[in-house]
């Protein structure tokens, strides 16, 4: 059952949540969030947002620092973004979700273009502050491109974990996939810049995103299972990856990280690791079926999904079985 604020505003769900299916939507989602900074949205169609560039937790006057602290659901579907800045614009103000407060954003895919020049230009967040943000199977593919020199905080999720007002993230089974382009230092792949003070940790994440930046960058925060195919600077040994792997699923099956219920998929169209959420069953490879597709060759793999050889001990998979090699 829904209840309607009027006759042309967002609708409510029984549940509270407010229901975007439409550019208006978000506009009115976005100005509900400048008085109710703790409301909820659920996404229920894929939105193009046009030339609207609003957004959630934006300041209504550029001296104020405005944090949302709801929980953000996409259910799913594609929000497509068009943002631009220029210098009179404040910075934190190039991103879907500007600012956030102990706030969740999950199951939400987030295409589109971002072009601006101004500081701190991620794809989706640009800083977390006041507690723990969760960030949970959000997929990036926008293309971000600033002009903006000096102390950017770029990236292809989130800008700025500020430390200095307790801000802490955790990053789960993620995905970005667009590119990032920027003339600023800085920044970063997952994360731009944690502040002292703050933590970001990324677990189970992929970027198969091309980034281009002229300054320092690298990989802030705390990172497990975490799988990079390019950056500027050098990618730490645990998160380097080939192309083989990302097409003959090993990669899916590591992200996977051998739990039972199925968050990630190898995606057939394009022959890399996709999060079921965006693409269901069809047209995608189960890892359950790459692990024993994968072993007919004789191989073993440990349950990470990784081929091993030689002296290696411990648990194995060998056509499509658990082996214990002693």
């Amino acid at each position: 059952m829904m209840a309607s604020l009027s006759a042309a505003a967002i609708e409510q769900a029984s549940d509270g949540y407010y229901l975007i299916a439409s550019a208006d939507d978000w506009n009115d989602f976005a100005a509900i969030v400048q008085t109710t900074n703790d409301a909820n949205a659920r996404m229920t169609a894929d939105v193009d947002l046009g030339d609207s560039q609003a957004k959630i937790g934006h300041p209504s006057e550029l001296s104020q620092q405005y944090y949302f602290k709801g929980t953000f659901d996409g259910a799913g579907h594609t929000l497509t973004i068009h943002y631009t800045t220029d210098p009179a614009n404040a910075a934190y103000l190039c991103s879907p979700f500007p600012n956030l407060s102990q706030a969740t954003i999950k199951n939400l895919h987030i295409d589109g273009t971002i072009t601006s020049t101004v500081a701190t230009q991620p794809a989706v967040i640009g800083r977390t502050s006041y507690g723990v943000s969760t960030i949970d199977q959000v997929w990036s593919s926008v293309t971000v491109t600033s002009t903006k020199s000096g102390w950017c905080e770029a990236s292809g999720l989130v800008g700025c974990v500020d430390g200095y007002k307790g801000g802490r993230v955790v990053v789960t089974d993620c995905l970005v996939s667009g590119s990032v382009k920027s003339a600023g230092s800085y920044e970063g792949c997952f994360i731009g810049y944690v502040n002292s003070g703050g933590s970001a940790t990324v677990t189970n994440s992929l970027s198969v995103a091309n980034f281009e930046y002229s300054g320092t960058s690298g990989f802030p925060g705390t990172y497990t299972n975490c799988f990079v195919k390019q950056f500027p600077t050098a990618i730490p040994a645990a998160m380097q990856m080939t192309d083989e792997q990302l097409a003959d699923g090993t990669i899916a099956v590591a992200l996977q990280a051998d739990r039972e219920q199925e968050v990630w998929l190898q995606d057939e169209a394009s022959g890399t690791p996709m999060l079921k959420i965006f693409l269901g069953s069809s047209g995608s490879t189960s890892v359950t079926d790459l692990a024993v597709t994968r072993q007919t060759s004789g191989k073993r793999y440990n349950l990470m999904g990784q081929p091993v050889t030689g002296d290696y001990h411990g648990i194995v998979i060998e056509d499509g079985k658990k082996l214990i090699v002693k």
